[in-house]
């Protein structure tokens, strides 16, 4: 891939040490500003007045957010992909980073549109000169919000990061095409990261404790999670899934609440039942460092993500 007056070019639960709670939670400190777009595109920059606004079409249907909508309004098209919202971020030398977001190309777009989240580094400490590095993620689907992560491990000399966003159309293409962008996220973790049988554990916010996940592996490309939390009117709540394994993400499609228990010996397992609730997607980026992104239409709930940070691990598994 190359760089040209930018554009990118596309080849073909509940307990830590106070120590502990906090360099996790800096650990999973996302770095990128308004990266859910609730109200407006404020903290990502427009170098060159493309077409993008805010939308109130939101990743998790939540009526207090919305999205960037972004255009790509090249005639005919070059096959670049057009940077529309930007951020420049200071950044380490030899430091792994995780980046990504959720991505929507509505119907209706010319075939092959894409939704694209790119990273570059750089040496100076505010994104300009020659981009050392440059790496990006595109959507695949259509018509719903696709959930994507990408890593990369700086240079030696890296001292800022550009996480640009744009919408790719291939090249003489002269009809318009856009994109959603929400939740874009860029944190330091490990790079390259896999997923094994040390993940398993408690994982819960260091900001709100109270509440989390127990997460089973329970082969190479299955999980099982249980999410103890409550609802928005305070009462208890259990979320449970089962997933899919697909790198440094697990899938949880359809996610459950269970309902119709009482407490022994009242407890009758006929009465048990599993309301469905939504989805849930679990993102690491690290042994220790994690994201939870979940879409729910359940009543006296809401759509939304939260960092994950360990709380337990099993007895005589590592995590290298």
């Amino acid at each position: 891939m190359t760089t040209r007056h930018g554009c990118r070019f596309i080849a073909t639960l509940c307990g830590l040490s106070p120590l502990v709670v906090a360099s996790t939670a800096l650990a999973a400190v996302n770095l990128i500003a308004n990266s859910t777009f609730d109200t407006n595109l404020s903290g990502w920059s427009n170098l060159f007045s493309r077409p993008g606004s805010w939308s109130s079409v939101d990743a998790g249907s939540n009526p207090a957010s919305g999205s960037a909508l972004l255009v790509n309004d090249s005639s005919p098209s070059n096959g670049a992909v057009p940077l529309v919202l930007t951020q420049c971020i200071a950044a380490l030398p030899s430091t792994g980073y995780v980046y990504g977001g959720q991505f929507m190309v509505p119907a209706g777009q010319p075939a092959d549109t894409r939704a694209h989240v790119f990273v570059e580094t750089f040496a100076s400490a505010d994104c300009s000169g020659a981009a050392l590095q440059l790496t990006d993620r595109g959507t695949q689907s259509v018509t719903a919000f696709e959930w994507l992560g990408n890593s990369v491990k700086t240079t030696p000399g890296v001292h800022s990061i550009l996480v640009g966003i744009g919408v790719f159309k291939p090249i003489g293409v002269m009809a318009t095409a856009s994109a959603y962008f929400d939740n874009v996220f860029l944190v330091q973790g490990d790079t390259g990261f896999t997923l094994g049988p040390g993940m398993s554990g408690s994982w819960f916010n260091p900001a709100e404790s109270g509440h989390g996940i127990m997460l089973d592996l329970l082969n190479p490309t299955s999980a099982w999670m249980c999410w103890f939390t409550f609802d928005l009117d305070g009462n208890r709540a259990w979320i449970c899934a089962t997933g899919t394994i697909d790198g440094n993400t697990i899938s949880f499609n359809d996610a459950i609440m269970v309902a119709g228990g009482k407490f022994p010996p009242l407890f009758n397992p006929a009465t048990i039942t599993g309301v469905p609730w939504g989805s849930i997607y679990v993102t690491f980026a690290g042994c220790g460092i994690g994201s939870m992104v979940w879409q729910t239409s359940a009543p006296h709930f809401q759509s939304g993500s939260s960092p994950l940070a360990r709380v337990t691990q099993l007895w005589g598994l590592s995590c290298p």
